[in-house]
């Protein structure tokens, strides 16, 4: 396996990981845009082997979101991607709210215990910020600033030593 930055002709397989494992999960989405621009930013890490992409995280010093697919975790991929390059912020979905189908809350995992077996400390809570949501017409709406503060932070915890 190899971690590396993501180029542009990522672009299809890393959307489609998100929309087949993670937006499925009920943890939120990022759209095709705002993949797109953090690729040109540099800010997307990817985890691959010989059959493609298993992963990715979306953010550098902050991370936004990670993802693996179902098949490869457990296999220290997330773990891999959080230690390419360690974060001093993860902002995380806490809880499964928002427009959701049954099988994405049956299906959410509090990811706390993950982070915290990787150094991390909970800091505090925060409201989501620049997310686009399925309105009641079906339609996407973006939000700047949510309403549930639902977004767990952690700081890593080696840094908050010396701080």
């Amino acid at each position: 396996m190899k971690i590396r930055k993501a180029i542009i002709i990522d672009l299809d397989s890393i959307i489609n990981l998100i929309d087949g494992e993670f937006t499925q999960e009920g943890y939120g989405f990022v759209n095709k845009a705002q993949v797109e621009t953090e690729i040109y930013r540099g800010s997307v890490l990817v985890a691959e082997n010989s059959t493609g992409i298993l992963g990715c995280r979306i953010g550098i010093d902050t991370v936004w979101n990670i993802v693996v697919t179902k098949q490869a975790r457990g296999l220290g991929i997330g773990h891999a991607l959080i230690d390419y390059r360690r974060p001093s912020t993860i902002r995380v979905k806490s809880e499964p709210i928002g427009h959701l189908s049954n099988a994405q809350r049956e299906a959410f995992v509090d990811p706390t215990g993950f982070y915290e077996t990787l150094g991390y400390k909970l800091w505090g809570q925060s409201l989501p910020k620049n997310f686009w949501q399925k309105g009641r017409d079906g339609k996407g709406q973006f939000h700047r600033v949510g309403t549930n503060p639902h977004i767990r932070i952690f700081k890593d915890g080696m840094r908050l030593l010396f701080d």
